[in-house]
C-alpha cells in the first residue's frame, strides 16, 4: 500500500454514518499490528461488520451523554484513522488519571504522518472540555511502536496487568498524562 504523502489530512467529530469506516479501520490496523502479539483466532474474531455495530453503539451513546467523543482524520475524503475517548472506565486508573483515551488508530498507509500526534491533541482537547485535565490509555506491553510513540507525547507508565484468560497472559501498559496541557498545544 502507497504511504500517503500530501495534501494534509484534516479532522472532525465523528458522526453515526462514520462507523462503518472507522471499523474498517479499526480491523486493518488489528491485523496488521497485532499479528505477532495476539492469537490468529483473536484477531479473526475481530470484523468490521461487529466493530460496525460496536461503533454505532459508542457513536450514539457519546452524542446522548456529551461524556465522550470520537475524532476521525481523513485524506482526500477517505477516513484513515480515529480516537476516541471520554470518561475513565478503570477502577485503578480513575482517581489519578480521570479521563481515558479509549482508542486510536492510524491505517498503515497513513502512519508517521502526525495524524496520531494530531488525534491525541484534538482527544485531549475534548477531555478537557469535559472537564478532565489528566487521562490514560491501555496498550499491550508487545506493541513497541505504540509504547515508543506514547512515550514520545509524554506519557507515563502508571499501572500494568496480566490478562490471564485463558491462559494467554496478555501483559497491558497504562501510559497516564497528569496534564493534559502539553497534549492540547500539539
Amino acid at each position: 500500500m502507497t504511504q500517503i504523502q500530501t495534501p494534509p489530512f484534516s479532522l472532525r467529530p465523528a458522526t453515526l454514518s462514520d462507523a462503518h469506516a472507522i471499523a474498517e479501520v479499526q480491523v486493518a490496523v488489528w491485523q496488521s499490528a497485532y499479528r505477532d502479539i495476539l492469537p490468529a483466532a483473536l484477531i479473526e474474531r475481530m470484523t468490521v461488520a461487529d466493530r460496525e455495530s460496536g461503533w454505532g453503539k459508542i457513536l450514539t451513546a457519546y452524542a446522548e451523554s456529551g461524556r465522550g467523543a470520537v475524532v476521525v482524520a481523513e485524506h482526500a475524503g477517505v477516513v484513515v484513522g480515529f480516537l476516541s475517548c471520554g470518561d475513565q472506565r478503570d477502577e485503578e486508573l480513575l482517581t489519578s488519571f480521570p479521563g481515558e483515551f479509549s482508542a486510536i488508530y492510524v491505517a498503515d498507509s497513513a502512519q508517521r504522518q502526525g495524524i496520531g500526534r494530531a488525534l491525541m491533541g484534538e482527544g485531549a482537547r475534548a477531555l478537557t472540555v469535559m472537564g478532565h485535565a489528566a487521562a490514560a490509555l491501555w496498550v499491550l506491553s508487545e506493541n513497541a511502536g505504540a509504547r515508543g510513540f506514547y512515550q514520545a507525547l509524554g506519557g507515563v507508565v502508571s499501572a500494568e496487568r496480566i490478562d490471564g484468560q485463558n491462559g494467554e497472559g496478555l501483559d497491558e501498559i497504562a501510559y497516564g498524562w497528569a496534564d493534559l496541557t502539553e497534549i492540547c498545544a500539539i
